[in-house]
């Protein structure tokens, strides 16, 4: 248990690059059937258009990400996400690796979730470290509902989207603490 060193989790630009890129191959593909006719006119115009906002807010997010030095943080008093408040490890009654759900969802992606479930009555922050505008403030949410309900906690961490693989931070956080980690 307990080392001195940290665990400094970062973003990941080339792991979120392939979901970039199928919007990309989306937003292709409407503007051809639009300039094909395919599509009724207002159709042409808006589905683009949404496809070119949801790639705008995702190249401002990965720009964003570049400049911070980590997203999540795992010392020997606990594990922070960037923004949030610290969870102490005697609050978290398990680290749960496990699959995507469901796993269409981000199909271009390597699919791992850690996931820090809170003991009884411990609260962990609704933040999901794949999304680099994630804010202190952010009201806890359906996504933040379906991710404790998916994965146990509301507090994740989508691995495609930071510098380590599950195994890594598996490692480092039974290094860290005795807090269980369940891969599976």
């Amino acid at each position: 248990m307990g080392e001195s060193r940290e665990l400094l989790l970062r973003p990941s630009i080339k792991g979120q690059l392939p979901s970039l890129g199928v919007l990309v191959v989306f937003l292709v593909f409407e503007v051809f059937i639009a300039l094909r006719g395919l599509l009724a006119p207002w159709l042409a115009i808006a589905c683009p258009a949404v496809f070119v906002v949801v790639l705008a807010v995702g190249v401002v997010s990965l720009v964003r990400s570049r400049g911070k030095p980590w997203q999540l943080r795992c010392g020997p008093d606990g594990v922070e996400a960037r923004g949030f408040a610290p969870v102490p490890w005697p609050a978290l009654a398990e680290v749960r690796i496990s699959r995507i759900q469901p796993r269409w969802l981000l199909f271009p992606t390597p699919g791992r979730v850690v996931a820090f479930v809170p003991r009884d009555r411990a609260t962990v922050p609704a933040v999901a470290i794949f999304e680099p505008m994630s804010r202190r403030g952010a009201s806890p949410s359906r996504v933040a509902r379906w991710h404790a309900k998916r994965y146990g906690s509301s507090f994740v961490v989508f691995t495609y989207t930071i510098d380590a693989s599950p195994e890594e931070i598996a490692a480092a956080i039974r290094a860290l603490t005795d807090v269980p980690v369940v891969v599976g």
